[in-house]
């Protein structure tokens, strides 16, 4: 199935009026992961209609492509018998990739007193393996990095519950349909870029499909957006996929998802299958969802005629 304008939904481009949001000061902390990897974390404290909410980006300067790179936060229950338990803050960050995968975990302890923050500890996980690096090195900075690109939009945009979508054809001329396109809106403004996808078989628009269905494809019990996009070879049902993930407030596109056919979902293994027959062989594999990411974990050929 050819992949056409599959756009991620970076909500982290569009920003939406919030006007119950109130912003801290941004907190900038720098060090070193176990005393080797240089890093800079900045991020906002704000609140949303009572909810705490923490965002900003974590940089790594001597990476060889450094960009900055998205962390959201939730307060952790702070040590009770530390003796500045009243001005201990423990938020627990996660770093997202572009493309919602999970690449780092978090867990940082500071003391704030009247805008003043001072590091206890810290430690940066990688969810992959497991491996803990330990903060080290520690400074605090008070003016954004000229790497800064902004408030994230996470801090700002919508729940999930707001949202809603509609979805329009092009036509080529002889009335079938060249592809789809679904538009999103938060609250009744339009979320942008699109979703576009395009279709390789001819179809009409009045044919009984559901042409997008909002199915919980990650299995977090949200609903995502799912996209019938046409048919793969012998006739098998193809589609397009959008998670929503609830701490960035964005859907992500699902590459895997291009190459799975007549897509099963198992909710009691929390996988999907896809079965993509070949002549006189059905192909089947078997994705999970790991770290934000839809990976292969199985793949296996199975004659007919046996």
């Amino acid at each position: 199935m050819r992949k056409f304008a599959a756009f991620l939904m970076l909500l982290c481009t569009t920003t939406l009026a919030a006007q119950n949001v109130v912003y801290d000061e941004i907190h900038i902390f720098t060090g070193k992961l176990n005393g080797k990897i240089a890093f800079e974390l900045a991020f906002v404290p704000a609140t949303q209609n009572g909810e705490m909410l923490h965002a900003g980006y974590i940089y790594y300067p001597n990476a060889k492509n450094p960009a900055p790179i998205l962390v959201v936060g939730h307060e952790l229950q702070a040590d009770t018998k530390d003796p500045a338990y009243e001005n201990l803050e423990h938020i627990a960050f996660t770093e997202y990739q572009p493309d919602g995968e999970i690449t780092g975990k978090i867990d940082l302890e500071y003391y704030e007193v009247e805008g003043d923050y001072t590091f206890k500890k810290g430690t940066w996980t990688n969810p992959g393996n497991g491996r803990r690096f330990q903060m080290t090195n520690m400074g605090t900075a008070f003016n954004a990095p000229s790497w800064w690109p902004g408030i994230p939009a996470t801090l700002n945009s919508p729940r999930r519950e707001d949202y809603t979508y509609k979805y329009h054809f092009k036509k080529d001329e002889n009335g079938n349909l060249e592809d789809i396109t679904v538009d999103v809106f938060a609250n009744g403004k339009k979320m942008g870029p699109e979703i576009k996808e395009s279709y390789t078989y001819p179809f009409s628009e009045d044919q009984n499909l559901d042409w997008v269905t909002e199915t919980d494809v990650n299995f977090d019990g949200i609903p995502d957006l799912y996209i019938f996009i046409g048919f793969q070879s012998h006739a098998q049902s193809a589609y397009a996929a959008y998670v929503w993930n609830p701490d960035t407030r964005q859907f992500y596109n699902v590459d895997a998802f291009y190459e799975i056919a007549e897509p099963e979902f198992d909710n009691e293994h929390k996988t999907i299958i896809s079965r993509a027959r070949d002549n006189d062989y059905m192909y089947e594999d078997t994705f999970k969802w790991k770290n934000g990411k839809l990976r292969r974990i199985s793949s296996r050929k199975i004659s007919l005629f046996d």
